[in-house]
């Protein structure tokens, strides 16, 4: 398994590794692995292996570099099948590993920023992207998509071939017992709305305050609360801008952690209105499996997690006076915080239990009944 970031083996791809070892000798990859990620990794009972590629950024130097070596070490073990998340990974790390015999899998776990077409450079950017992807899948044994509007781009793009396999497997899952509530929910008299996410405007931050703008116009009671890292990439939120926010009473930001269920119990409803080219976010399948209501935009991998009506709301992206009335209705019918958020339990167990999700996983791969 070839990952982007080392904490993605744990936080992600945790639950696989743990199917995964109980029927074969699993390798587990990323940049950079430091050693808490190592010993959690081999504790699991996985191998570590330790690559070079910069989880950001296309330097033709350094990712040649860190394609040639981490080409020795995938002939070293030898493997017989190869999954590969996100694009470095998927693209350097699945050509890396192409040798005869092994098969080969791509997880597309969304489009991420090198597929924005904004500006001239971003659309240079997208240009090479296309290429990349294209001449690695073009030989893989299967790429599997989180949402069916990702797989539809990539074959309008060209970026399949008419005979490699595909299908969709909707998000990474969530395990529903590590997310389970200490305590049921009980109607809140000052709703908390929480969003989890890196802290880049693509996330729909600048909506989201501008929402909490209106809303405070109208004197409702509510907070809004931000829970998330500063991204230096570009359109990310500065620490400045994040300090400012939090000083002006706007949200009130809760900075990173590693463990996200105390603050998704302790809020009502998690919204997020991104319009990030996302997979399918995990974050909403966590606020789901912990019975939040959910508000996200009408956009590929995030409309796949509500039910209009049923468990939270669907807003047009870019658009903070429908991300104020959603969240309005939360605030004046506080009751359906506590019902839109059993009917978001009861989703999750359906379509988002990890072990479901890993159960596809593995038959899409050819694995189940090795």
């Amino acid at each position: 398994m070839i990952g982007g970031f080392a904490s993605s083996l744990i936080n992600f791809r945790g639950p696989l590794l743990k199917r995964l070892v109980q029927d074969f000798e699993v390798f587990a990859a990323a940049p950079y692995i430091d050693d808490d990620i190592r010993e959690k990794v081999e504790a699991i009972g996985a191998n570590c292996i330790s690559t070079e590629f910069e989880r950001t950024g296309l330097n033709p130097a350094k990712d040649l570099k860190a394609l040639l070596k981490f080409r020795k070490q995938i002939k070293e073990i030898a493997p017989d099948y190869v999954l590969a998340y996100t694009i470095k990974p998927v693209v350097f790390g699945l050509k890396a590993a192409k040798f005869k015999g092994v098969k080969r899998y791509a997880l597309i776990t969304g489009k991420g920023s090198g597929f924005d077409e904004t500006n001239l450079k971003s659309k240079a950017i997208a240009k090479v992207v296309k290429g990349l992807y294209r001449d690695t899948l073009k030989s893989v044994d299967g790429v599997i998509f989180q949402n069916a509007d990702d797989q539809a781009f990539f074959e309008q793009n060209g970026l399949l071939t008419n005979t490699v396999q595909r299908g969709v497997i909707e998000g990474t899952g969530v395990d529903m017992a590590h997310y389970r509530l200490k305590n049921e929910p009980s109607l809140p008299e000052k709703v908390k709305f929480l969003f989890i996410a890196r802290l880049i405007k693509e996330k729909g931050i600048p909506e989201l305050v501008e929402a909490a703008k209106l809303l405070k116009k109208k004197d409702c009671d509510f907070e809004v609360q931000l829970l998330g890292w500063v991204d230096p990439n570009p359109g990310g939120i500065s620490q400045k801008e994040v300090d400012e926010l939090h000083s002006s009473g706007l949200v009130n930001y809760l900075g990173t952690t590693d463990d996200v269920r105390p603050y998704i119990e302790a809020a009502d409803v998690f919204v997020l209105p991104t319009y990030y080219n996302e997979g399918l976010p995990r974050t909403i399948q966590e606020a789901m499996a912990m019975k939040k209501p959910i508000i996200t935009t009408d956009h590929p991998g995030c409309r796949e997690t509500v039910e209009e009506g049923r468990n939270g709301f669907l807003i047009p992206t870019r658009d903070a006076q429908s991300l104020a009335d959603a969240m309005e209705r939360f605030i004046k019918e506080p009751e359906q915080v506590l019902i839109m958020g059993q009917q978001s339990h009861e989703m999750a167990k359906e379509k988002f239990d990890v072990n479901k999700i890993n159960e596809r996983l593995l038959k899409f791969m050819q694995l189940s009944d090795v």
